[in-house]
């Protein structure tokens, strides 16, 4: 199995890498159009639809070495210990946020509606609240809010974020359906853009071969 280097990970955020700055050439493939969920039935995505996608989102990144996501483990509200094993097949959106954190809170309500809009295709948000909260307990907060197609775990030590050696809330990755971190970004991100839903339905209709 292979090892995953935080230091990999957080380093290619932090400089902003992509699969486009390690010198890979423009293909044909780029200027094309990627065709959204409604016309997949008709459409094929193109192998590099996610590089396309990524390039065309302000803000995210891709992972040049894609690890698999650590066996960390973290609670859910009822205090049982999960890990990402339990969403093994889907394509996640691990978002790290606290009550406390008014970046995070903003992108609360954009993060329930993609999370409505493609439930049944095989994707889920991972909202994991992430050390010391605020007054407000995340699992009201969201219900308070009226975020309720969002469920909230907790790591509570901030394990994830000393592994990864990162101090910024929220940060955000995208794993996909092997398991495999595969880009994230550090800070907000306009996640109801057409930019991102774009991304998220190349992860979902990944080509494999």
């Amino acid at each position: 199995m292979r090892s995953c280097n935080p230091f990999v990970v957080f380093a290619v955020l932090m400089l902003g890498y992509s699969v486009n700055a390690l010198g890979q050439d423009p293909t044909p493939e780029d200027s094309g159009i990627i065709p959204t969920l409604n016309d997949r039935k008709t459409a094929v995505l193109p192998r590099n639809a996610i590089r396309v996608a990524s390039d065309r989102l302000p803000g995210f990144n891709l992972l040049s070495n894609n690890p698999p996501v650590p066996k960390f483990e973290m609670h859910d509200e009822a205090g049982h210990k999960v890990t990402f094993d339990k969403f093994q097949g889907k394509v996640v959106l691990f978002n790290l946020w606290a009550t406390w954190c008014p970046p995070c809170i903003r992108e609360m309500p954009e993060l329930n509606a993609l999370q409505a809009q493609y439930k049944d295709d095989g994707f889920i948000v991972v909202p994991v609240a992430s050390g010391q909260q605020g007054d407000e307990e995340p699992a009201a907060f969201l219900r308070k809010h009226g975020l309720n197609e969002l469920t909230t775990y907790y790591d509570s030590y901030s394990q994830f974020m000393r592994l990864f050696d990162i101090e910024t809330l929220p940060t955000t990755f995208l794993i996909d359906r092997d398991g495999n971190m595969r880009g994230g970004v550090l800070g907000m991100l306009d996640w109801s853009s057409a930019e991102a839903k774009a991304l998220i339905e190349a992860f979902l209709y990944e080509k494999k071969t």
